[in-house]
């Protein structure tokens, strides 16, 4: 098998077409079909099911892409390591993370590297915990942002993120400095849909009594504006200005971890490692930001 046809399988994997893999790659697609028929003749397995709607995975076939992407990972450091010898930073970086990192943390940590490394082409991955772990472990990213991540993983701290009391800006607990979950325990509750935020709060013995569960965080602060209920929500989630919301300590307080997480820092390419670092010194200035009341 050659690493053109991995990129091929890689490719029409991800797009769920030999049409789309072949406009991504430049090839035909006749020559996509021909090399992804040889690599099944070769492998002796079908790769896909194939059928009018696109193509999807086999079984085997998706244990063979989670290979095909580590081979490729690994071709990719080899081509990353010989452009530092020369004296070049070039690549590709994936990154996957948690949407509350995506949204605050993300634009200026990225914008920051690019004007450091002009040529790297960074492709970035938004989903929920679960999604980062899965994407880590089957070399679909090349590093992640998460928090409470599975033990398998090998992380690199960066922030602590502390849980906050959502209020409307009228709300008569409004001027308190802290709040105890005992002093909203009867309200109506607004749950974000986040498992890990559910396992957080139940983990320190929380348990509210949910009225309603919503995934976007917009939302639920334009919910609590409208005095629908209250909330607990990380401080990453929270925009800079919040009209008609105010945000109160929790006492006693609750923190999470956000980390970067990879497969193996013994293996992470010279990007990932240089990113690694830069991450971990935009964290340091930002720290002081992230953590006030």
């Amino acid at each position: 098998m050659t690493l053109a046809q991995l990129q091929v399988f890689v490719a029409a994997a991800e797009s769920g077409s030999f049409t789309r893999a072949a406009d991504a790659l430049g090839y035909t697609q006749s020559a996509v079909s021909q090399m992804i028929n040889n690599l099944e003749k070769e492998l002796g397995v079908q790769l896909f099911h194939r059928s009018r709607s696109g193509i999807t995975p086999t079984g085997i076939g998706e244990r063979m892409l989670s290979h095909a992407r580590h081979i490729l990972q690994i071709t990719s450091c080899m081509q990353q390591e010989a452009a530092s010898a020369r004296g070049l930073e070039v690549g590709v970086l994936r990154i996957g993370s948690i949407p509350s990192v995506a949204a605050k943390v993300l634009p200026g940590l990225i914008g920051s590297f690019r004007r450091r490394f002009p040529q790297v082409d960074i492709v970035l991955f938004e989903g929920e915990h679960e999604e980062i772990h899965n994407w880590i472990t089957s070399s679909v990213v090349d590093i992640g942002f998460t928090t409470m991540p599975d033990k398998d993983l090998q992380t690199i701290p960066l922030l602590c993120d502390e849980m906050k009391v959502i209020l409307p800006d009228q709300h008569p607990l409004k001027d308190e400095p802290f709040l105890t979950f005992a002093q909203i325990r009867d309200r109506c509750f607004i749950m974000p849909k986040d498992t890990c935020i559910k396992r957080l709060l139940s983990a320190h013995g929380i348990t509210p009594n949910v009225t309603f569960e919503v995934r976007d965080a917009t939302t639920i602060l334009s919910m609590v504006q409208e005095w629908i209920g209250v909330t607990i929500l990380p401080e990453l989630y929270l925009p800079e200005v919040m009209p008609k919301v105010v945000a109160v300590p929790l006492q006693p307080a609750i923190r999470r971890e956000l980390v970067l997480a990879v497969r193996s820092l013994q293996c992470v390419s010279p990007i990932t490692a240089e990113f690694i670092v830069h991450s971990q010194r935009f964290a340091a200035a930002a720290q002081p930001r992230s953590t006030s009341a």
